[in-house]
C-alpha cells in the first residue's frame, strides 16, 4: 500500500465540490456521482488515494442521507433491516448504542 498524500486528496475533494454546478447536480445524490466521478477522473491522485477521497465523500453523504431521510435504501446484512447509509447501518449503530447504555447519545442520533 502506497503512502496516501492527504492534503493531496482533500485539494481534490475542494476541486470537486467547487465544479458542482447547481442547477444541475440539484439534489445529494446527484451532487455525490459528479464529486465521485470527478475524483475517479483525477490523474494527480493514485489509486489509493482516490478510494481514501472517495471514502471521505461518501461518509458526508451518508450522514446527509440519513439527515434528509433520501435515496435508496440497502438491507443490512447483520440486522436485515432496510438501512440508507452506505458504510454503515443506523439500525446497528442504534442497537450497540443501546446495548452498551449510552442512551444520551442514542437521543442525539436519533
Amino acid at each position: 500500500m502506497s503512502v496516501i498524500r492527504k492534503e493531496l486528496a482533500h485539494a481534490a475533494m475542494s476541486r470537486s465540490h467547487a465544479l458542482i454546478d447547481y442547477n444541475i447536480h440539484n439534489d445529494i445524490h446527484k451532487r455525490h456521482e459528479f464529486k465521485k466521478q470527478t475524483l475517479l477522473a483525477d490523474n494527480s491522485l493514485t489509486k489509493d488515494e482516490k478510494n481514501y477521497a472517495i471514502n471521505w465523500i461518501t461518509k458526508g453523504y451518508d450522514r446527509n442521507k440519513i439527515i434528509e431521510n433520501s435515496g435508496t435504501r440497502r438491507i443490512c446484512e447483520n440486522c436485515n433491516q432496510k438501512c440508507l447509509a452506505t458504510l454503515y447501518c443506523e439500525f446497528c449503530v442504534r442497537n450497540y448504542l443501546k446495548a452498551i447504555g449510552h442512551l444520551e447519545m442514542l437521543i442525539l442520533i436519533i
